[in-house]
């Protein structure tokens, strides 16, 4: 149950930054999916069955709040939160190189997959484009974001043990 609050709160936490940022934070074409990022984070920390639940759960709370198509978004990081846990359970856990390929991999499958049903419902207009201008800087801020999160996490580990 704790979980869930967790989950919940960080939910509306990550919707409420993605909503506020909008139109503001928007380099190079691409910006930061703070939704993403939580499902990475929370599929990395959890098993395969929470990390296919939470990406239901968040990619029908996007197709619903930011996009025209309903469960294509729940479709995408379904497949990448069970992909995510389970590469975890596979892979020493504690490789920060590895998890950042891991973020920027994943950035562009769920990119890809978006972009190819966008396509196919005549919503978008060009595949090629949007992989390589929208889902690549994408893929690159996601991976800085998970990075500064893992660094902040090391230090805060770091200064709970020369405390004690």
């Amino acid at each position: 149950m704790k979980k869930l609050a967790v989950f919940i709160l960080l939910l509306g936490l990550v919707f409420l930054l993605e909503a506020g940022l909008m139109g503001i934070v928007s380099f190079g074409g691409g910006k930061p999916d703070f939704p993403f990022i939580l499902l990475i984070l929370w599929a990395w920390t959890h098993d395969w069955k929470e990390g296919l639940l939470a990406g239901f759960t968040i990619g029908l709370l996007e197709d619903i709040f930011f996009y025209p198509l309903l469960g294509v978004n729940a479709f995408a990081l379904c497949l990448v939160g069970f992909l995510t846990s389970e590469v975890r359970e596979r892979v020493y856990q504690e490789n920060i190189v590895f998890i950042l390929l891991m973020v920027g991999l994943t950035s562009i499958l769920n990119g890809a997959i978006l972009s190819a049903w966008l396509t196919i419902f005549r919503l978008s207009s060009s595949f090629l484009e949007k992989i390589v201008y929208l889902t690549l800087s994408t893929s690159l801020y996601n991976m800085v974001l998970v990075f500064l999160i893992f660094f902040v996490r090391e230090i805060h580990r770091k200064e709970r043990i020369y405390r004690a």
